[in-house]
């Protein structure tokens, strides 16, 4: 189990990335906070805590975040691919070229 996640929060190069580790400590302060607020709210009877708003928020918050973390860590790879074929070849990556038109009767061609 743990060699999978580390082997998630890697990029690349095999080296941890801060996208991916910042996502994961995110995601499991994200989770941890629901015992931490009825901790607070067992401990102090004044201040509530509603149980049932956070977890109808829950997995709208738990997509916000792995969106974006999945979003940042697409964004950096992208970028990491062009530069390396951009060091590779001396040009940058792009659309490929339209193909000229074929010729038809009528645009000029004499050879009919």
């Amino acid at each position: 189990m743990m060699r999978g996640l580390g082997n998630a929060l890697k990029g690349i190069g095999g080296q941890y990335e801060l996208n991916r580790l910042v996502g994961a400590f995110g995601g499991t302060a994200f989770i941890v906070s629901t015992v931490v607020f009825m901790a607070w709210d067992v401990m102090w009877k004044g201040r509530e805590f509603d149980v049932t708003a956070y977890c109808l928020a829950f997995p709208a918050g738990i997509g916000a975040v792995v969106a974006a973390i999945a979003g940042a860590v697409a964004w950096k790879d992208k970028a990491v691919a062009t530069a390396k074929v951009i060091d590779q070849t001396g040009a940058a990556p792009g659309l490929a070229p339209a193909a000229a038109a074929a010729p038809t009767a009528g645009n000029g061609d004499v050879s009919s």
